[in-house]
This record gives structure tokens, C-alpha cells and sequence, in this order.
């Protein structure tokens, strides 16, 4: 048993979608999770300006600079601070969108911190909601210094979560619809309790036509554990 105190246990099933742009090998987006501690997952997501193998080593280099801190803070601000300062080392004009985010089992929160990225897609029953952010909050490699902010959310029970980048709600070069057709996605996907959520979401709101830009889903799926 997992849970203390009054807490409940919450377990979670993540899945992940990636598609680059055309018919490059890899592009500029980045999706990726890992188990920090029994009670700690961190998430991440980015995009890199730009798309195609032109601009994959420079998700590569950011993306493993992102994991690095990762693995030795658990402050989101921190980790996209230190994200930050690379990038704006890295190259000239290399601009990069950002989430990273801790979710805790026992206490069933998301803590995030967002760098100029597509705001989270956070689903209950009952209701959905775009978790947004500051304009403030910038994206990395902009000024070699600046403030993020972190952000805590006490999630839902069974809630589905979804991260993504903007190849996903800008395929048509409308993120006003676009963010309805990935609520609309994520609504149907939502009462599937089986399968993978991230292609299925993929799958629905690129049905009409692939994204013309690299394209990512990650959805966490955090339900009660069983006891």
C-alpha cells in the first residue's frame, strides 16, 4: 500500500505519440517521462523552432540537458532555468518551448512550469480545462536569465491529462479550433479504458489530414490504485 496518512494512492499509465514532419527520421519535438521516486513522475515536452531533421540535434542537445537536471531537482522552474541558460549558449536565434511537470502519486497533484508552450489539456468527467499560463513565462533561449513561475494543481479523480506540442492544435493553422478538436479528442478517448490514449488522440484530430509541422501527444492517465 502506497497511500499515508489520508492520502489515496494514485497510479498512472502514460502514453506517448511522435510523428516528425514529412519524411524526416526525427524532428524538433521531444515527449518523455520517468519514474523520479515511488512517489514522483516527471514529465517533459518540447519543441524547438523550426522542424524536420534540420533542427533535431538541437532538440537532442536540449532535451538531454532537460533529463540531466531533472534527474537532480524537483523544481520545474529550476530544471527549465538551467534548460534556459543552454539554449541560449547553444546557438544564435534557437528558440524552445517547454513543460516540464512532477506528478505525485500520493498526493494526486501536477506541479509544472511552462516555457512559452501550448498550455496542459487537464480532463475529469465532468468537465475539461487548458491549464494556462503566465505571458510571462517565456520561452527558453530569449534572454540568458528570467523568472518562470510554478504551477499547482490538485487533479481530479481518474483525471487525463495531456501534453502536446503545437504541431497537434496549429495543423490547420487555426489553435482556436485546434484546441477544440484536441478537447474533443481527449472527451472521446476518455472513456476508453483500454489502449493507447496518445495515438488515439493523434489519431483524431489529425484524421483529416497529417500536421504539416512535427507533431507530439503525451497523456497520463492517473487513476486510483487499487488496495
Amino acid at each position: 500500500m502506497r497511500a499515508e496518512g489520508v492520502h489515496q494512492a494514485f497510479d498512472e499509465r502514460i502514453t506517448i505519440w511522435s510523428l516528425p514532419a514529412g519524411d524526416a527520421p526525427a524532428g524538433g519535438d521531444w515527449c518523455e517521462a520517468v519514474e523520479i521516486s515511488e512517489d514522483l513522475v516527471a514529465l517533459t515536452v518540447g519543441d524547438v523552432s523550426g522542424h524536420g531533421k534540420g533542427v533535431a540535434p538541437t532538440m537532442a542537445a536540449v532535451h538531454v540537458r532537460v533529463m540531466r537536471a531533472i534527474q537532480h531537482m524537483r523544481d520545474p522552474v529550476a530544471v527549465l532555468s538551467v534548460a534556459n541558460e543552454f539554449a541560449f549558449n547553444y546557438g544564435e536565434g534557437v528558440i524552445v518551448t517547454a513543460i516540464v511537470a512532477f506528478f505525485n502519486r500520493r498526493l494526486h497533484t501536477l506541479t509544472f512550469a511552462n516555457a512559452g508552450h501550448p498550455s496542459p489539456l487537464l480532463l475529469s468527467r465532468e468537465c475539461h480545462a487548458f491549464l494556462e499560463h503566465s505571458p510571462a513565462d517565456l520561452p527558453l533561449g530569449i534572454y540568458p536569465q528570467y523568472n518562470l513561475a510554478n504551477y499547482v494543481v490538485a487533479l481530479p479523480l481518474d483525471a487525463l491529462i495531456v501534453l502536446y506540442t503545437d504541431g497537434i492544435t496549429e495543423h490547420r493553422r487555426d489553435p482556436v479550433r485546434g484546441e477544440e478538436e484536441l478537447a474533443e479528442a481527449a472527451r472521446l478517448i476518455y472513456d476508453r479504458t483500454e489502449g493507447d490514449d496518445a495515438r488515439g488522440i493523434a489519431g483524431e484530430v489529425l484524421r483529416t489530414g497529417s500536421s504539416h509541422d512535427d507533431a507530439s501527444v503525451m497523456v497520463v492517465r492517473a487513476t486510483r490504485a487499487e488496495m
